[in-house]
């Protein structure tokens, strides 16, 4: 996890003005966090109050109100399994 954390300090994706390659950035962060979270509950009401609170630390909302859940799932377990591409296209049009 301290890797993880390390690798998130210096994303150069934290601060990319271009929505796409920060949706795509956040979703692997948001895979790598899921695959190593140690919690068995509450896994995803965590990340997803993180990633909204690493959103605004970059000038951005992450309008998690917008979120479709059963979707929002779907694509974290794509990302589990290794294909972030969805998970990043759920992140986009909440930013």
């Amino acid at each position: 996890m301290a890797r993880l954390f390390a690798l998130l300090r210096g994303a150069p994706w934290r601060n990319d003005p271009d929505r796409g390659a920060f949706a795509y950035g956040l979703a692997h962060w948001l895979a790598e966090l899921n695959a190593i979270h140690p919690f068995r509950e509450g896994n995803g009401r965590v990340q997803l109050t993180f990633a909204a609170l690493l959103a605004h630390r970059a000038t951005r909302t992450l309008h998690l109100e917008r979120l479709e859940p059963e979707a929002f799932l779907t694509a974290m377990i794509a990302s589990f399994n290794g294909d972030e591409s969805p998970l990043a296209r759920q992140i986009a049009p909440l930013l």
